[in-house]
């Protein structure tokens, strides 16, 4: 496995969050939310980023999360065997050696996104949801 898998896995590893955090469980946690008053939503939430006003007279708000997670960048000493060969005077010689290299491996950026709406209804209850991104998850 080279380096560049590895800090794959380590950056997959950091975005599943250690909590097993999935899709499924985000979306058991909106759907806590249908029926429950728009004051209650705004309650656990926060103010929405933006709201539309839908021609039925209902109302959508959006939330978003954003993040940037950076992995690599990391400066570690790797250990090589260099071999020598060559004549001085008119006497061969060979041999080995090990040097030490300072290595820092490559910087990798990835950006997490999460949309996600709700459908307030006439009465001001919420009435149904939406997401979309890549980091739409909940533990």
């Amino acid at each position: 496995m080279n380096k560049r898998q590895l800090v794959f896995i380590f950056a997959a590893m950091i975005l599943l969050s250690s909590g097993c955090a999935t899709v499924a469980k985000y979306e058991a946690r909106l759907n806590t939310f249908i029926g429950q008053s728009e004051g209650s939503l705004i309650a656990s939430w926060g103010v929405p980023r933006k709201e539309y006003r839908l021609d039925s007279g209902k109302k959508a708000v959006e939330y978003a999360r954003k993040d940037l997670v950076q992995t690599g960048g990391d400066t570690f000493v790797e250990e090589r065997t260099v071999s020598h060969s060559g004549v001085i005077g008119d006497k061969p010689y060979s041999g080995i050696s090990t040097q030490y290299v300072t290595q820092t491996s490559p910087v990798e950026q990835y950006k997490l996104y999460c949309k996600t709406s709700f459908v307030i209804n006439t009465n001001g209850t919420v009435e149904s949801w939406h997401h979309e991104g890549n980091n739409c998850v909940s533990e």
